[in-house]
């Protein structure tokens, strides 16, 4: 074993005796809470006494399951919270963590107004450490301290979330943690945790947390021995097929990789050093290697994998792990709620029906639309995503309509569509309309507000030139798809001025951009494409955590997690609610060119981006 190791399982056995200590302590703080002695129905009050002396001798099976009858038998007892808040300290004792925090939620959200209430808090953190959450232990402990009356339970949460603060490598947490607090207990607490940060060296966030209480500190006065264990050394994972038909992306994101790693260790003096792993394309083998990593106290952070199969699998082997993975370029939606440390550089598949519908809604006020998709299933996704959010937002599908990946005749399709808008049927050979004129069913206009035409270039090309033939009209919106030369050269009049989203056209064009492509062109010649850009990206957002002052896996994750308006050489880079890069840039094709809506660089009005500088 390294030394680095060492010394971080000599932490964690420290600290996690220390823990043990605490919990201890806690099995008697509620000891004289509740009442030995209830006035309810006789067969009730024989029970609870005898709940209760099974919990008195550890007999912690039997006592849940008599507090387990009480709840259910006795729902409208007045005693009610006492049945469920001893079932669930029996739950917690008897080891059995998730019905012992379901127990507990109930109890919080019922019984806000009895005695209890902050109890229940600092026994479900409890739950939560012993399951492994810690951060969300440490939110419940705040919240016990903060709603206790009680001396000596304000003062077990504050030891218990010292212990927490300690036993974790790192906790990423705002001053918005403590507002439940009163304000006469709250600066002592921040005191406290903010001294642990100090001693660990994380000095930006524990003056973070000084400033909100007005308080100060000399960083002269931080120990020499503080200083040493400032971390010098980082070890970053990138987990790409580098053999096999995809080595050449692998390769591609790499080298962008590259670039940004030798960027940092000039900027910083840092040793940064650079381990790579092959998932030779397979998903089983990109979740190993993954699952490997996050149980490793070497690794500090991850890049990669490369597809959407592989992205899942290992996102969902880091479920409950502490590890930062940056995933580059992947596409596929909901990759990163299968773990809170995972994060998705490319904007994902449904994100561009979103952006398309909130268009059609915001910006041409279409109140009505028609889809015209594929039934592949990234156009389905596509497609989904568009109809639920135009109809969330107010809009009405007239009609969705499907056709096959191999379909190159949309006849039949847009003359359906053209009967149900116009409200007859054109199966005839001519119509005679109203003013006796005689007209085939191409020559008839049929109008809709928006169309919305996700597909493959193959099958666009035949599409848009058929909807022009038949005379269906109305604005276009579309995919990724209409991005490609060969369907914006049939020229303005057959992609009429669509407007398209697309992951895969955007690169930065400042400065930043420039300089990143000068380097990668000495190094390796040529200009760098996206998925080099997306690589050096995505080293640069681990780059920028470190220079921060971030020394652990969940410090940098929690860096990351807060990054907004980042932009990177591979364009914007803003993370929402669930680490997804919510920016999808829009292109209008014009000139048989796709023109961006908005110019690279360039804030919206409304919005709240902040640069983060190199």
């Amino acid at each position: 074993m390294t030394q680095k190791t060492l010394e971080s399982i000599h932490y964690r056995v420290k600290n996690f005796i220390y823990i043990l200590v605490v919990f201890l302590i806690a099995l008697t703080l509620t000891a004289n809470l509740t009442a030995e002695v209830i006035d309810d129905d006789p067969e009730a009050v024989s029970l609870y006494a005898k709940g209760k002396r099974l919990l008195k001798e550890e007999n912690y099976y039997n006592a849940s399951q008599i507090f387990q009858e009480l709840a259910g038998r006795f729902s409208n007892s007045k005693n009610i919270d006492l049945f469920v808040f001893n079932r669930a300290k029996a739950e917690l004792y008897l080891s059995e963590y998730n019905k012992a925090i379901a127990s507990f939620s109930y109890y919080i959200r019922k019984f806000n107004n009895k005695a209890s209430y902050p109890y229940a808090y600092y026994f479900r953190g409890n739950a939560y450490y012993l399951k492994g959450n810690i951060s969300q232990a440490i939110k419940d402990y705040i919240s016990a301290y903060g709603f206790s009356i009680n001396d000596k339970l304000s003062n077990q949460a504050k030891a218990s979330l010292e212990a927490s603060f300690k036993s974790a490598s790192s906790i990423n947490m705002g001053t918005n943690e403590f507002l439940t607090i009163p304000e006469n207990k709250r600066c002592d607490l921040i005191k406290i945790l903010a001294d642990i940060q100090l001693e660990r060296g994380e000095i930006s966030k524990a003056k973070n947390l000084l400033d909100y209480c007005n308080l100060t500190f000399d960083p002269s006065q931080i120990s020499g021995k503080t200083i040493d264990k400032f971390k010098n050394s980082y070890e970053i994972a990138v987990v790409l097929p580098f053999t096999g038909e995809l080595n050449n992306f692998a390769k591609n994101i790499f080298n962008g990789v590259v670039i940004a790693t030798e960027m940092l260790r000039k900027n910083s003096g840092k040793n940064i050093k650079l381990s790579t792993y092959d998932t030779k394309g397979d998903p089983i083998e990109a979740g190993r290697i993954i699952g490997e990593l996050s149980k490793s106290f070497e690794t500090d952070a991850c890049i990669g994998p490369l597809t959407s199969n592989e992205a899942s699998v290992s996102s969902a082997a880091l479920s409950c792990t502490s590890l930062p993975l940056i995933i580059p370029a992947a596409t596929q939606a909901g990759l990163t709620r299968l773990s809170e440390t995972s994060f998705q550089l490319s904007p994902n598949i449904e994100l561009e029906g979103i952006r398309m519908a909130e268009y059609a809604i915001k910006n041409i006020q279409a109140d009505s639309a028609v889809i015209i998709t594929s039934t592949s299933a990234e156009h389905l996704r596509m497609a989904r995503a568009f109809s639920d959010r135009f109809e969330q937002l107010g809009g009405n599908i007239v009609v969705i309509e499907y056709y096959r990946p191999r379909d190159n005749d949309f006849g039949k399709i847009i003359r359906d569509i053209k009967a149900l808008l116009i409200g007859f049927d054109l199966e005839d050979d001519y119509y005679i309309n109203p003013d006796g004129d005689t007209l085939i069913p191409e020559e008839i206009v049929a109008h809709i507000d928006c169309l919305f035409l996700p597909g493959s270039p193959k099958q666009l090309r035949q599409l848009a030139q058929q909807l022009h033939f038949y005379s269906l009209t109305g604005f276009y919106l579309g995919s990724d798809g209409w991005s490609d030369e060969s369907v914006m050269k049939l020229g303005d009049d057959i992609t009429k001025g669509i407007v398209f989203s697309s992951p895969f056209l955007s690169t930065g064009s400042g400065d930043k951009y420039f300089s990143f492509a000068a380097q990668y062109d000495s190094r390796y010649g040529g200009k760098p494409n996206r998925l080099t850009c997306l690589g050096y990206d995505a080293m640069k957002l681990i780059a920028m955590a470190i220079l921060d002052g971030n020394q652990s896996k969940e410090s940098i994750a929690g860096f990351i997690k807060n990054v907004t308006g980042f932009y990177g050489v591979s364009g914007l880079i803003s993370f929402g609610e669930h680490r997804e890069n919510m920016i999808m840039p829009l292109y209008k094709v014009e000139l048989e060119q796709a023109i961006p809506l908005v110019k690279p660089n360039a804030v919206p009005q409304d919005s709240s981006y902040i640069e983060i500088q190199n």
